[in-house]
């Protein structure tokens, strides 16, 4: 979108008459909208994790390594059939509310499309993978549940802001994975089992979605409609969301997929073990910024230093919760993937360790990448992200065959630390100057003394060593930044983005 465009004259569909735009969420709204997905995205992840951490130890890592690998690939099949139309279309909804019924079946019918086109492509790529007829068979019934995602209607829920709908549907579809894999897999069982679960969770999710929209929501069936114009200014405005979405599955999920060819069984699985974890804990990230959005987007109306005062507490807040919980899961990886996954994977810790640093990086990058949202450089960001994702690879093809699944982590940790630097360069040249290292420099220290205090202890008692060292970083902090973070994180709660008084 090119930039001081108003966005309601620049995008297809949107509407121009005020009496059609629906009416902003109240405050109290938004609280209980955040609150409802952040249960239901938290109930899906615990889902997810349990049933995938069941299958781990039922099947080992060589085994476990085949459904990492899949669902790795995947990404790259499943994202394509959406191409940022979920996001566009609940855009659109929400501008619309009175177009909503041919939005719904416009965007049906070019999902349906896209899906079709997408399980051609994995067809040909399964054709010519070099992998056992069971990793192929796994790969195809995933490929075969990608039919059912042009009724998965999160999106149009999403519009008109019917968030428990979302929040409902996450956990009917994790929900049905978990219970079939607890009722159906025990030790050794065929891989195509996960593939018919995937399919048959897809499938109830698609019923439910269809089901809220022509119940509680009162909209006609949802029956594609494939005309040709209307499809084409969808997936025009769209796709810049999507090659977007594209670029970052890239830098996340490449390494998964080509350590799965250069490097198979054991490796792939203690590899994948750990990324998961990542992904897990990713999620708070994630959560996270959704509720610090609305905040820094009402910035963009304000003097530039309720940007950077905003950014200051938030930051230091990321650096302090982040330089504590990297060292901690460093030291203790191999216990915590013992603990999730079975004695079999505590080899992963060695890709855990670095995996871990990744979520302090991305809790201060996040400010940056959020800014250039809030203040529609959307484009620049995924430039951004583009370069990111081709250092992720490169860096892939260059590590992996020397170091396997510890290369993989150290590919994709360098590649996050890329994407931060470009952020916080774009958003110095097209915004503000928002730094990071005078919110750096107390946690820092904290943490070092932390460490030191860890070292000297640990050969005597490890429990009482981690204890004294958290009391040591608790302390820098209270000391430090206590008093100002306690007010920010009241602030964010609110959803206040004015600067917050000095304590």
């Amino acid at each position: 979108m090119p930039e001081g465009h108003s966005p309601s004259r620049d995008l297809p569909g949107a509407a121009t008459d005020p009496a059609k735009l629906g009416r902003p969420a109240e405050p109290a709204r938004l609280a209980v909208n955040f609150l409802l997905l952040s249960a239901g995205e938290f109930g899906a992840k615990l889902l997810t994790f349990a049933s995938l951490t069941y299958l781990a130890r039922k099947l080992g890592p060589s085994w476990y390594g085949a459904i990492e690998f899949t669902l790795a690939v995947m990404v790259f099949f499943t994202l394509p059939t959406d191409l940022g139309l979920g996001a566009y279309g609940a855009r659109e909804v929400a501008r619309d509310p009175a177009g909503a019924s041919r939005l719904l079946r416009e965007i049906t019918g070019l999902r349906l499309l896209l899906s079709l086109c997408s399980m051609l492509l994995l067809a040909v790529f399964i054709v010519f993978l070099r992998k056992g007829p069971e990793p192929k068979i796994l790969l195809a019934l995933y490929g075969l549940s990608l039919l059912g995602t042009p009724y998965l209607l999160q999106w149009f829920f999403q519009g008109h802001d019917q968030m428990r709908w979302i929040a409902v549907a996450s956990i009917v579809r994790q929900g049905a994975f978990a219970l079939l894999v607890f009722a159906l897999c025990r030790a050794r069982f065929p891989l195509m089992y996960i593939g018919l679960i995937e399919c048959a969770s897809v499938v109830s999710v698609a019923v439910f979605c269809v089901y809220v929209v022509t119940g509680p929501m009162r909209y006609p069936w949802p029956i594609p409609d494939l005309g040709i114009v209307g499809l084409m200014r969808h997936i025009r405005a769209a796709l810049p969301i999507g090659l977007s979405e594209l670029a970052w599955a890239c830098m996340w999920y490449f390494c998964t997929v080509l350590l799965g060819f250069l490097s198979p069984g054991r490796s792939l699985g203690l590899f994948g073990a750990s990324h998961r974890t990542l992904m897990a804990l990713h999620t708070f990230v994630v959560l996270y910024f959704f509720n610090l959005l609305p905040s820094i987007s009402r910035c963009a109306a304000l003097p530039r230093v309720h940007l950077v005062e905003l950014m200051d507490r938030s930051l230091r807040f990321a650096a302090w919760t982040g330089l504590f919980i990297a060292p901690f899961l460093t030291a203790f990886a191999p216990q915590i993937l013992r603990l999730l996954y079975g004695a079999n994977f505590r080899e992963g810790s060695q890709s855990l360790a670095v995996l871990v640093w990744v979520l302090p990086v991305a809790m201060l990058s996040g400010h940056h990448r959020y800014i250039l949202i809030a203040y529609n450089h959307q484009r620049r960001l995924l430039l951004a992200t583009s370069v990111s994702a081709a250092v992720a690879v490169i860096l892939a093809f260059a590590l992996i065959p020397w170091y396997k699944g510890p290369g993989a982590a150290w590919a994709l940790l360098i590649a996050n630390l890329v994407n931060f630097g470009l952020a916080y360069f774009l958003v110095r040249k097209l915004v503000e100057e928002v730094p990071v290292h005078r919110q750096l420099a107390a946690p820092l220290a904290a943490m070092g003394l932390a460490i030191l205090c860890f070292l000297g202890l640990a050969k005597w008692n490890v429990p009482v060593a981690a204890s004294v060292a958290t009391a040591v970083y608790v302390g820098g902090f209270i000391r430090s930044d206590g008093a100002r973070l306690i007010l920010f994180l009241r602030a964010v709660v609110r959803g206040a983005a004015d600067p917050l008084p000095q304590p």
